[in-house]
């Protein structure tokens, strides 16, 4: 009896993945879709905007440009001249690893101390930054 009904669930398995395609069980990624007619920058964005962190916990941030219509549009990686972390009282330098500094959509930042800080980039002529709230 168990057998005819494992047998039984097993070729309805087998009927629904073979009717339906191979691609329906397998998990589909979202394409990034750019917008290839429209590539004016009209601004950048650091992700995640705001991030709370730990002393000496890592986190990526990464840079994302815009067009008037507020669509994705590609970015040239050498374009970015400069990432910085500062805090913001702007006092002193900031206690913590910021790395790459240039050259990338991508940073990591790594602070050694506790308090508010601003991850910027500079991409072209435009500014953007993330909040941080290092405890």
């Amino acid at each position: 009896m168990k057998k005819s009904y494992v047998s039984l669930l097993i070729m309805i398995f087998l009927s629904v993945f073979l009717m339906s395609g191979c691609d329906s069980f397998i998990p589909s990624t979202p394409d990034v879709e750019y917008d290839e007619e429209n590539t004016e920058l009209a601004y950048i964005r650091v992700i995640p905007f705001k991030k709370e962190m730990s002393i000496n916990q890592s986190q990526i941030f990464e840079v994302k440009a815009y067009n008037s219509d507020d669509k994705l549009i590609a970015m040239n990686p050498s374009k970015v001249e400069k990432w910085v972390a500062v805090q913001s009282c702007g006092i002193g330098n900031v206690e913590g690893n910021i790395f790459p500094t240039k050259g990338s959509l991508q940073t990591t930042f790594t602070p050694y101390e506790a308090g508010s800080f601003k991850v910027h980039i500079k991409y072209g002529e435009i500014w953007s930054y993330a909040n941080v709230e290092v405890y």
